[in-house]
């Protein structure tokens, strides 16, 4: 590999998210003048000081400069969160085009409705055997099959060469919605000559061909149709494919279908309007009528396959949910993969159950009842091979997915191959790749759609370990405490008489030393020595310090 140099009409490729990790897809490709965005999802962060509470994370898209002509387009390979999801942050920044399928730009439209910014959003749908000028760039997306409706890859044709990213895709030659992986399609490109392939890695490790869904279908409705309580199936609530066996599940064992959780309800309303879903009106009864139902005429796809506490699964677990209880006798089918860092709440979930009287059959007992939307490792190799290409950098997945991927593409003579992260971008032309100085990039991290910015998660992350506790200081003009200083606290003591009383003896001791030390000039001044001195009590109490906040409030005479 030849050291980064300036190289004239070269792409130009910058990955914001998606490489060296899994999820939070975001794509930065500069050709000729023009700059577009490959997809703009989020992550989910985890429970802890990182994510402090955060709902989503995704990219930092400070890199990609602000306003109108910062880009000529976001382009959207299907309706993944992990690929639209951090869009209506995107466009706040910079305002562009978004060119996709038209299931990817329904979620498009449901995350930009919530963020109140629909009316101004710019969204144009494109379908297979359909071309779009973008600037340099000529756009056209290819059917391939995945978990969700109308996912493509993308062709971006230049007067350079022609780069094709893959998005998500599996090789389905039994898809139950009938929209086969577009072979001859990719051949024909492959003929026309591919510069660059970018291509997921996620299933890089399983050998062989993914299952295909209507495999599953076929597990799913004999499964169902042996229970004789009520059947609960969990799956990922994009899965309308998986929804759509259980409609026909519903129909064979005649039993009514009932959607539990928001995602679900959304993915079958939006797949029922763009045809993607028939039958469901038929077969579907809505939350307050299920319970009324006999059990064995019920059938719950219900979300929550990864132990969400707040997802319908784990709230029926716990006897909470309000509109369905479930007994003994009742069957709960789990038909997902647990994603690594989940199974202690899968487990957990799982256990409520069985301790419930519930029948539980998940993959272990009967792995036909999941497959995955990634191709496994002959099907990576099939697009290679289709497509023929002179470069090729693998995406979607963390460094060890990508090495190995790597590694397949040389095994199959692929030219060169490059691997890089979040943050290295690249240049390509017809001799090859310059890698060019990295950029810092990063997460934003969001609860309910605002920034928690680098102090509050800070602060946040610092409660969440250590407990809070709160100073309340009334003050007169000239600063001196006036009364006791109150103390409370959350999270760092238990909540008992002995709490009350060291918190009482401590309010007395802040509220000494403020009296007796000189005046503080200003509030922050006065902040600052009553939080010094409460962690002075602390340590005497031989207590460790939690965080501390103090509310200054002056009082007039």
């Amino acid at each position: 590999m030849r050291q980064a140099a300036p190289v004239s009409e070269a792409f130009r490729v910058t990955p914001l998210g998606g490489l060296g990790e899994v999820g939070m897809n975001c794509m930065l490709i500069e050709y000729g003048g023009t700059r577009v965005v490959i997809d703009c999802g989020v992550t989910f962060p985890k429970d802890g000081k990182d994510g402090a509470g955060a709902d989503v994370a995704h990219a930092d898209f400070s890199c990609l400069g602000k306003g109108p002509k910062a880009l000529d387009a976001i382009l959207l390979t299907h309706g993944h969160e992990d690929h639209v999801g951090a869009l209506p942050y995107l466009i706040e920044r910079c305002p562009a085009p978004v060119i996709g399928p038209p299931y990817a730009l329904a979620i498009a439209r449901e995350r930009l409705a919530e963020r109140g910014t629909l009316d101004s959003a710019d969204l144009r749908p494109i379908l297979p055997g359909e071309r779009v000028r973008v600037g340099a760039f000529e756009v056209e997306p290819i059917r391939v099959t995945h978990s969700i409706p109308d996912a493509t890859s993308l062709v971006l044709r230049t007067a350079s060469g022609t780069i094709l990213h893959s998005g998500d895709f599996k090789i389905d030659p039994t898809p139950t919605d009938g929209e086969a992986f577009d072979s001859a399609r990719f051949r024909e490109v492959g003929d026309e000559g591919v510069l660059l392939l970018m291509s997921d890695s996620t299933n890089i490790d399983r050998e062989g061909h993914t299952q295909s869904e209507a495999g599953v279908a076929e597990r799913l409705a004999h499964t169902i149709s042996k229970v004789e309580g009520r059947a609960v199936v969990a799956l990922f609530g994009s899965n309308v494919h998986r929804l759509r066996a259980l409609v026909a599940a519903a129909r064979l064992s005649e039993r009514k279908l009932c959607l539990l959780g928001r995602s679900l309800q959304m993915h079958g309303r939006i797949a029922s309007e763009l045809g993607h879903l028939e039958g469901l009106a038929q077969v579907q009864v809505q939350e307050r009528e299920a319970r009324k139902l006999p059990r064995e005429r019920l059938l719950v796809a219900a979300t929550g396959t990864q132990g969400e506490p707040a997802a319908a699964l784990p709230t029926l677990a716990r006897g909470e949910h309000r509109s369905l209880e479930l007994e003994p006798g009742d069957t709960a089918i789990i038909s997902a993969r647990v994603i690594p860092g989940c199974e202690l709440a899968v487990h957990e979930v799982l256990d409520r159950l069985e301790r419930m009287g519930v029948h539980v059959i998940t993959r272990r007992e009967d792995p036909g009842l999941h497959c995955s939307g990634h191709g496994a490792r002959e099907e990576q190799a099939e697009l290679l091979r289709l497509l023929r290409p002179r470069f090729f950098v693998p995406v979607h997945g963390t460094f060890h997915h990508l090495r190995r991927h790597a590694r397949m593409a040389e095994s199959l003579g692929v030219e060169q191959t490059q691997i890089v992260e979040n943050g290295q971008g690249f240049a390509i032309d017809d001799d090859g790749f310059s890698l060019l100085p990295p950029i810092a990039v990063g997460r934003v991290y969001r609860r309910w759609g605002e920034e928690l910015d680098d102090e509050m998660r800070k602060a946040r992350g610092l409660m969440l370990e250590l407990g809070h506790a709160m100073i309340a200081v009334a003050v007169d003009a000239r600063m001196r405490p006036r009364g006791l200083v109150r103390i409370e606290q959350r999270g760092f003591m238990p909540e008992s008489m002995a709490t009350e009383k060291l918190l009482a003896d401590a309010g007395r001791s802040v509220t000494q030393e403020l009296a007796q030390g000189e005046a503080s000039e200003d509030h922050e001044a006065l902040r600052d020595r009553a939080r010094r001195a409460l962690r002075r009590f602390l340590r005497k109490a031989k207590r460790s310090a939690p965080y501390i906040t103090v509310a200054v409030v002056e009082v007039q005479r």
